[in-house]
């Protein structure tokens, strides 16, 4: 007798879920999630990465990353010794002895005696091993307006430390969908 009561309501309860499940379809009209797949803005941007590629590929001058160099000064690594604005300039500590700590202090080369410092970023030796990306654009805060004011010679100057200092270039060419960080902000 009393299994019987608990198979009737075992299926009771089943057919009450299933008609609950039927009727909410009913409700909304329309599968789950189909809203979010529409007003998704990730969706939105890889409509739009797509759309850069083939202006890319299609383009006079195509832009491909150039191979990473990997120049050293001592336990700190830069990628590239030229950039393209747009493109971000990658560091990596590596063994840093745990005493040493300084900055790095990037600033755009205007002649022999005078720098333009654009960022400063800190390191502490007695951290775990670093890694930084960095991204130059024009900044009322930093001082540059416009790109044309980030095209040219930079150094890395590596304060606190007897590492030499990194040399680098930043080319008058804008990676492909990045333009729009490029306009002036002055």
């Amino acid at each position: 007798m009393n299994n019987k009561i608990v198979i009737l309501i075992s299926v009771t309860i089943t057919i009450a879920i299933i008609a609950f499940s039927i009727t909410q379809m009913g409700i909304i009209g329309e599968k789950p999630g189909s809203n979010m797949e529409e007003s998704n803005p990730v969706n939105a941007m890889l409509e739009k990465i797509k759309e850069d590629k083939i202006n890319n590929d299609q383009s006079d001058e195509p832009y491909y990353p150039k191979e990473r160099e990997w120049v050293r000064s001592g336990p700190f690594l830069m990628d590239r010794s030229e950039y393209i604005l747009g493109e971000k300039i990658f560091l990596n500590i590596e063994n840093l002895d745990k005493n040493i700590k300084g900055a790095m202090i990037f600033s755009k080369i205007h002649n022999s005696t005078h720098n333009q410092e654009y960022r400063t970023i800190y390191f502490d030796g007695s951290k775990p091993q670093q890694n930084f990306y960095l991204g130059v654009y024009p900044s009322v805060a930093q001082g540059f307006c416009t790109s044309d004011e980030l095209v040219g010679d930079w150094e890395l100057i590596l304060a606190g430390t007897e590492f030499e200092n990194f040399k680098f270039k930043i080319l008058d060419k804008i990676m492909p969908g990045a333009e729009r960080m490029f306009v002036s902000v002055c």
